[in-house]
């Protein structure tokens, strides 16, 4: 087999974010990465509620105000001909004098997008997190089943590893320091001396380790749903990256230096070849998060739509079908090539959006449409 036994201690796991530290708090009250991501989506949902309150309001009366422009703007139009400029500024003033304002409207879609922004930050570096310390913890059951299999293939063993290695089986918590400064010192250097004096027996030992390392990660994964990995994309992406998407990072995921190669593709091929549909050639989501983003993203828009007194325009319908299909690609294409906990913040956020449009939109419709109807019968352009 060739592979030389590591002589890198664990990982150091990188350090969290503010973001990263608040889902690592919520993780350990649900205990589930998974449901932690879809508790964060609705904690920051109710913390931004009144914002999106405040922006739908402020989309109402832009949309009835505009709606009621319309006519005033096509005859400012007709009245100012080639002068393209005169009948901007004229349309500025007509505008100001409705109280029209794009900036109240866009303002909270910005602050969307920062909240966006921020959350993926947080998921990356949780990410990065994760998978170290999940990495760390397969190094711990490989080391120790070496020691195991060293045993079986009679090296010298101390008793203190002898103790450590008494039930046979690898269970988190089993190895400790002591326990790896006796593998590093006693363990490594005769397994080593095996690539040049015994290949039969330090094959052994390295194959030995792989099924029980497998059987390790399968029974300490953490799956949501049908997802195999949440800090993984929900496609045809295997469960455990390889080590140069390990070691140089991909997109959602931050690079982790410092694995010793040999050693990880020993345990990467134990987990890939032994853990089912753990790993490797099985893919680690079925693309549901992706179709429910696209199915989302359309329900959404539609709702929104709906509501708006401009749907009929045909500059906004224009708008609209623009939107319609760049909202969905682009959401596609993050939960695509992202880890999956980025795809559960998207579809929960996009369902938790839609309840509160059914929810805003006849409060809305009935706080401003009387005041509304009454400032826009009020107006009217002169030149």
């Amino acid at each position: 087999m060739g592979y030389m036994i590591s002589f890198l201690a664990a990982l150091e796991v990188p350090d969290l974010n503010w973001v990263g530290n608040i889902v690592a708090a919520l993780y350990n009250f649900v205990g589930n990465y998974g449901w932690t991501v879809v508790l964060f989506t609705v904690i920051l949902k109710v913390i931004t509620l009144p914002l999106d309150f405040w922006q739908r309001i402020s989309t109402k009366k832009n949309a009835i105000k505009m709606q009621q422009m319309q006519p005033m703007m096509e005859k400012i139009d007709k009245a100012y001909g080639a002068n393209v400029k005169g009948a901007q500024q004229e349309k500025q003033k007509l505008m100001k004098k409705f109280g029209y304002s794009m900036f109240s409207s866009c303002l909270p879609t910005l602050v969307t997008l920062v909240v966006f922004i921020i959350m993926f930050s947080g998921l990356t570096s949780y990410s990065s997190h994760a998978n170290v310390k999940e990495y760390n913890e397969l190094v711990e059951a490989y080391h120790y089943n070496v020691v195991v299999q060293a045993q079986e293939e009679d090296l010298v063993i101390s008793d203190t590893l002898k103790a450590v290695i008494a039930d046979g089986v690898y269970e988190k918590g089993d190895w400790n320091e002591q326990a790896e400064s006796a593998y590093f010192a006693e363990i490594v250097p005769q397994i080593n001396e095996l690539v040049n004096t015994d290949q039969e027996k330090y094959s052994r030992i390295i194959e030995g380790t792989k099924i029980p390392v497998a059987e390790f990660a399968k029974q300490n994964r953490e799956s949501f749903l049908w997802i195999k990995n949440i800090w993984r994309a929900d496609t045809w992406q295997s469960v455990m990256p390889d080590y140069d998407e390990f070691k140089n990072g991909g997109m959602g995921t931050a690079g982790i230096d410092g694995a010793d190669e040999a050693e990880y593709n020993v345990i990467y091929e134990a987990v890939t070849t032994h853990a089912g549909g753990y790993a490797g050639a099985a893919w680690n989501g079925l693309l549901i998060l992706p179709a429910l983003a696209i199915a989302l993203s359309f329900l959404s828009m539609k709702l929104t739509q709906g509501s708006n007194p401009m749907a009929n325009d045909p500059q906004s319908q224009r708008t609209s079908k623009m939107m319609m299909l760049m909202m969905p690609l682009m959401m596609s294409f993050f939960i695509l090539l992202y880890t999956a906990a980025l795809g559960v913040y998207i579809v929960s956020n996009s369902i938790l959006s839609i309840f509160t449009t059914l929810l805003i939109t006849p409060i809305v419709n009935k706080m401003i449409k009387e005041k509304d109807i009454q400032i826009v019968k009020q107006a009217s352009y002169r030149r």
